[in-house]
């Protein structure tokens, strides 16, 4: 079964799970999704990718 929540990174900060829920900016780069996201351990806003 597919996951209703995603996971899409790891909070660069705390190490934190970010899933799809946290995500608050969505953009593409080429062939890529790229997200801005509040980490719901450190409350910060993060690129989960990086």
């Amino acid at each position: 079964m597919a996951s209703q929540n995603p996971r899409v990174g790891v909070c660069p900060r705390c190490g934190d799970l970010i899933h799809h829920r946290h995500v608050l900016v969505e953009y593409e780069t080429g062939n890529d999704a790229r997200y801005w996201a509040e980490c719901p351990g450190c409350g910060g806003v993060v690129d989960p990718n990086a």
